[in-house]
């Protein structure tokens, strides 16, 4: 009962001879409901056929097997739902039958953070191919540009011309290095989101000459350390909208409890958004709105002309 897995013993065709207290909240059962009752019980309907058919193979060679063998098992709970699970097997022979232990371990964070490493995997992947493919050969076009602006003698024209276009792809290369910055993931390796954050600031102030000040409650930050991921994107991209839209000279990151509720704010004092500048931002607002909402938090914004914006995301202690 102590064993921090659920067990399940299963006899005779396939039924089950013991389950243990964790065995019982993981499949939502009562012990006296698992008792007697084919394991099938807790294989989702579309699979047990073949679990039958398994099992009964398994009787014929019956061997130890081991969990994070990569087999792709769910189990059922008696609400219907399914969920992953790692499963380790062990054969005990008797007289006259034989009996199986299985070892049970909900395997849902697992999965969830092999799927999150391979996707943070690929995201560094593409950040480098942007960094080594598209950026060097913006750069060389840019460089071309250059050199053919010298040579352009006094026509004005052609030299503003290529001036302007200059000065359009360094801005790309400046948007892709921020992309490529928003791909990996290494602002947040072996940092807390109180850390990653005040890093983030420190860079954005260092990149943009905007002074930035930073007001973060560490015991409040550490509350949501699994989900730095999405709070720190939100927080780029409210910094992004204060470099290239507000104009402003200086800004604040807070993240404080008030009222009961972690708040997370980024204001500046710049020029506010208007009609023209908030549709300009509406993608990333739009990122940012999905981002808190994914985590449970509400987002807002409160801008007007000429009054500065507060990008403010909400979220339950």
């Amino acid at each position: 009962e102590a064993l921090p897995d659920g067990i399940v013993i299963v006899g005779r065709g396939g039924r089950i001879a013991y389950a243990n207290q964790l065995m019982q909240r993981l499949s939502g059962y009562s012990r006296r409901e698992l008792l007697g009752k084919p394991i099938e019980l807790l294989v989702p309907e579309a699979a047990r056929f073949d679990h039958e058919r398994h099992r009964e193979g398994y009787a014929g060679s019956p061997r130890a097997r081991p969990m994070g063998m990569s087999l792709d098992i769910a189990l059922q709970r008696k609400d219907g739902t399914v969920f992953p699970a790692d499963i380790a097997l062990s054969p005990l022979t008797t007289e006259p039958e034989l009996l199986v232990v299985a070892a049970v371990r909900d395997a849902t964070e697992r999965r969830q953070a092999q799927r999150l490493l391979a996707v943070l995997e690929d995201r560094e992947r593409i950040a480098k191919e942007l960094h080594d493919g598209v950026i060097q050969a913006l750069f060389a076009v840019g460089m071309t540009l250059q050199a053919t602006e010298a040579k352009s003698g006094d026509r004005e024209v052609v030299r503003n011309r290529l001036a302007e276009a200059v000065d359009s792809i360094d801005e790309i290369i400046r948007d892709l290095r921020n992309y490529i910055f928003g791909l990996r993931p290494g602002l947040l390796a072996d940092r807390r989101l109180d850390e990653a954050l005040r890093e983030l600031t420190a860079e954005f102030q260092e990149r943009t000459g905007i002074v930035a000040a930073v007001d973060i409650d560490p015991r409040v930050a550490a509350r949501f350390a699994n989900s730095s991921g999405p709070l720190v994107q939100i927080v780029r991209e409210a910094l992004s909208n204060v470099a290239r839209h507000s104009q402003a000279g200086t800004c604040r990151l807070s993240f404080l409890e008030r009222d009961g509720q972690a708040m997370l704010e980024i204001d500046d004092d710049g020029r506010g958004l208007d009609g023209r500048r908030a549709g300009s931002a509406g993608q990333g607002l739009r990122n940012m709105q999905e981002r808190a909402a994914a985590i449970g938090g509400r987002f807002s914004l409160e801008s007007a002309p000429g009054q500065g914006s507060t990008v403010r995301v909400t979220l339950p202690l």
